[in-house]
């Protein structure tokens, strides 16, 4: 039984080593907008900045802004038209990052909302893995007219909303900060905790916060983040929305 105990010591160290090994990135990003001379500049092969944008339907786009920004001279405005039925996705994305199992994540950024509200989801951020199959499985955080900011699991996992009684709404036509502190966990010992404008409006604790394996459905889980996603990240309203992001921060505090 002990020559049992010590194999399995050691290759769940040598799993986790490779894990880190092979999948290792950059744990740190942050972004004001400033430094590039066109959109296409934030983009390159090798991952330097951010890897893709999309724009899934025609009027979508993303530019640059100098009119309404947070600070400094420019922010980045997302446009995602209304398409009944459909996702409409306006948005960027960095990947070959790497939050493994354990780390303490907080991501920081403004957010200026210039439609109005609607009875609909709007996506404003996705954590996600890269997975073979399951589309991306991950938290998202979505703002809903009828309470307010919400955190998304999007595969196996309840959500988390705000408390029904005297939930704070997201504000129009003005900057607001969202941060969300998150402690990453395949089994029941994580958390997510959110602040809009310093203020605490959710928090859910003992949760699972990284993506496990199901058969068929959500498979080549690696207990790890790996893609960060801002803008109109899907907007399954049925009004167009416009939302400007400036100053992001992604960070692992411990």
């Amino acid at each position: 039984m002990k020559k049992i105990a010590i194999v399995l010591i050691v290759l769940g160290a040598s799993v986790s080593c490779s894990k880190e090994k092979w999948f290792d990135g950059p744990n740190y990003m942050s972004e004001d907008f400033e430094s590039y001379a066109s959109t296409d500049s934030m983009f390159s092969y090798e991952d330097i900045r951010w890897s893709y944008h999309q724009n899934t339907h025609e009027g979508n786009y993303i530019a640059f802004d100098t009119t309404i920004v947070h600070s400094g001279n420019r922010s980045l405005k997302f446009f995602g038209a209304a398409h009944p039925g459909e996702v409409s996705k306006s948005s960027i994305a960095k990947q070959e990052m790497a939050f493994y199992e354990g780390d303490v994540v907080r991501v920081s950024a403004w957010y200026y909302i210039e439609s109005a509200p609607s009875t609909g989801w709007l996506f404003l951020f996705d954590f996600e893995e890269q997975t073979a199959i399951g589309a991306g499985p991950g938290i998202r955080i979505a703002d809903t007219q009828e309470s307010g900011l919400v955190l998304e699991h999007k595969f196996y996992n309840d959500d988390i909303y705000q408390p029904s009684s005297g939930f704070i709404a997201m504000p129009r036509y003005q900057w607001v900060n969202i941060t969300m502190e998150v402690k990453l966990s395949q089994k029941k010992k994580g958390y997510v905790k959110i602040w809009q404008d310093n203020q605490l409006i959710l928090e859910g604790y003992n949760r699972k916060t990284l993506p496990k394996d199901f058969l068929y459905s959500q498979q080549g889980t690696k207990g790890m983040y790996q893609s960060i996603e801002f803008g109109v990240t899907a907007n399954s309203s049925s009004s167009d929305q416009t939302v400007y992001v400036d100053d992001i921060t992604v960070e692992v505090i411990q």
